[in-house]
């Protein structure tokens, strides 16, 4: 209001409120969930007494009379109204356009899974700052428009109650949709605004709203959007229409064969063919990609990985095997950078990597899947494989706010075809938390192969899937390797298909290595029966099993429908 222009002191409390975001999201940086809320809510509570009386410098302050450029004053209720209702869909088209964006899925993965989204080359503390700036500027806005509302400002205008409301009103109308906020807006305010309900009709309008946080985690949105597909789905009923069959692809509304849609790196026949086993020329020669010299690391008592050192070179399939316990998925959390080392060194392309962090490895082509394939559950398969696709087209701040789709056009292209190279076309408009472990591996296979890496580490890829899924995956692999020269270093537990498909062995035992060499040297070794398999080698031939894998054909596809697990 000091400034004497109001549109100008509006955009001045956008700006302030951006920097103060970013001040206390600094600290914030290495919380999540419940304790980030808890602390901007704790700062909420401080502002009123500490900040904002001495920023106005007393109380009953005159915010100025609100006057647009061309001398268009909004000194009536009606007016001022309307310029807020204009404000509040600006903030509404510019929220859609961030949602629709590639940094509204960047934004939306580090919420949903921050680790995953490292893995994917996100900056996730970059990203964090970027969100609270954003964020603070629209809300701030917001606030310099309502206090030039008022007649006069002091510190009551503005309590903590308002701040823990907002809270309130997103978690109840849903956080994962732009409609949420507004529904939760239309419940907690709206309805004892414009309806008179009393005392009881107000225990009601709680006690309802207490019911949708405790049982309906997705807010008003995802209740009504479970109500309108409910709806839907008896109407088709009573026309005798499959709805499921009616909205799935005609063409892939069951399990397929994946098409080859790029032209050039995926194009391949309707029959693919590919070796069931790389035997390719010693790779003796051929130079290492990824090393680890004497790593250790320990929690507390517990050294999960003693003096481990490595080499992978280039094209080879290397496989990690061991017990529970023996330290493998740790040693993946220190290649990838999710953990750092206690002592040793981890080197990438001829690049001593062990002071960097996940997301700076990735770029460089150093990628890592999960156990549980979790990926980013309010997302679904098109958006993943569209959010790993900005490694290599990126899209900036600038744009993401104008809203410009030429580029998301052409990302949602590219993404659709290895969609479908992978056979999950019936499932890319699904949400990740709707699928079932195995076709979110398949997901999670595609967003992979979309980062266009130089080196994977792939954690228990069979994990939770089918017996002749397995078998089509260790083909799969190997013709990915084919296809796109990549380098792979495998853990897993199903001992046929890492035997089928790796050039080496690895076997690890409580915390070090205890055996390298071939599949055939690595299975005789009597220390691995031992510490693997009970000291009985036989017990790596499983009743129906192959030792190679199988390349999926169009009689046998690789089918992302593995509910059969």
């Amino acid at each position: 209001s000091r400034t004497g222009n109001f549109p100008l002191s509006i955009l001045y409390g956008g700006i302030c409120a951006g920097v103060v975001s970013v001040v206390l999201g600094l600290p914030a940086l290495r919380i999540r969930g419940v304790m980030l809320t808890v602390t901007t809510l704790s700062f909420a509570l401080v502002m009123p007494a500490f900040f904002i009386e001495r920023a106005l410098g007393g109380s009953n302050v005159d915010p100025g009379r609100p006057i647009l450029p061309g001398d268009i004053a909004l000194d009536t209720g009606r007016s001022y109204y309307w310029f807020a209702l204009a404000l509040t869909l600006v903030a509404l088209l510019v929220a859609r356009n961030i949602r629709r964006s590639g940094f509204g899925r960047i934004l939306i993965a580090v919420r949903d899974n921050e680790d995953n989204a490292r893995a994917f080359t996100v900056r996730a503390s970059a990203v964090k700052i970027q969100g609270y700036l954003l964020a603070g500027f629209i809300a701030g806005v917001g606030g310099a428009a309502y206090g030039h509302s008022l007649s006069s400002l002091d510190a009551a205008a503005f309590p903590a109650k308002a701040s823990i409301d907002v809270v309130v009103m997103v978690v109840i109308g849903g956080v994962a949709v732009l409609s949420g906020p507004i529904l939760g807006v239309l419940l907690v305010v709206g309805i004892p605004y414009f309806v008179p309900l009393g005392t009881l009709g107000l225990a009601a309008t709680y006690l309802g709203q207490l019911v949708i946080i405790l049982y309906v985690p997705g807010g008003l949105a995802a209740l009504v959007g479970r109500v309108r597909d409910r709806v839907i789905r008896l109407i088709a009923r009573w026309h005798g229409v499959d709805y499921d069959a009616a909205y799935a692809d005609p063409e892939t509304a069951s399990p397929v064969q994946g098409s080859a849609g790029t032209p050039g790196l995926f194009a391949t026949s309707a029959r693919p063919t590919g070796v069931t086993r790389s035997v390719a020329p010693s790779r003796a020669h051929a130079p290492v990609l990824l090393s680890a010299r004497e790593l250790h690391k320990s929690f507390g008592g517990v050294r999960a990985v003693r003096g481990v050192s490595l080499e992978v070179r280039e094209g080879e399939t290397v496989g990690l095997i061991g017990p529970n316990g023996a330290g493998k998925t740790t040693m993946f959390e220190l290649l990838g950078g999710f953990v750092r080392s206690d002592s040793g060194q981890v080197s990438f392309l001829d690049r001593e990597v062990t002071s960097l962090g996940p997301d700076a490895r990735a770029r460089m082509g150093l990628i890592r899947s999960f156990q549980d394939a979790a990926l980013f559950p309010t997302m679904t398969v098109t958006e993943c494989v569209m959010l790993a696709l900005e490694r290599v087209q990126p899209t900036s701040f600038l744009v993401s706010l104008s809203g410009y789709a030429g580029a998301e056009r052409r990302k949602e292209q590219r993404a659709r075809e290895l969609v479908s190279y992978m056979g999950l076309d019936r499932y890319r408009d699904k949400q990740i938390r709707e699928l079932s472990t195995g076709t979110r591996r398949i997901t999670e296979l595609a967003c992979l192969v979309a980062l266009e890496p130089t080196f994977l580490l792939l954690d228990e890829p069979c994990s939770g899937i089918a017996q002749r899924e397995t078998e089509a995956l260790g083909g799969l692999l190997n013709k990915l390797k084919a296809e796109l020269g990549l380098t792979l270093l495998i853990i897993e537990h199903d001992m046929p298909m890492i035997m089928g498909i790796s050039d080496r062995i690895i076997a690890m035992a409580d915390g070090h290595v205890i055996c390298e060499g071939t599949p055939a040297h690595v299975m005789a070794d009597p220390l691995v029966a031992e510490a693997y398999l009970g000291g009985n080698i036989d017990a790596i031939e499983r009743s129906g099993a192959r030792q190679e894998s199988t390349p999926p054909t169009a009689e046998a596809p690789l089918s992302p429908d593995l509910t059969r697990a």
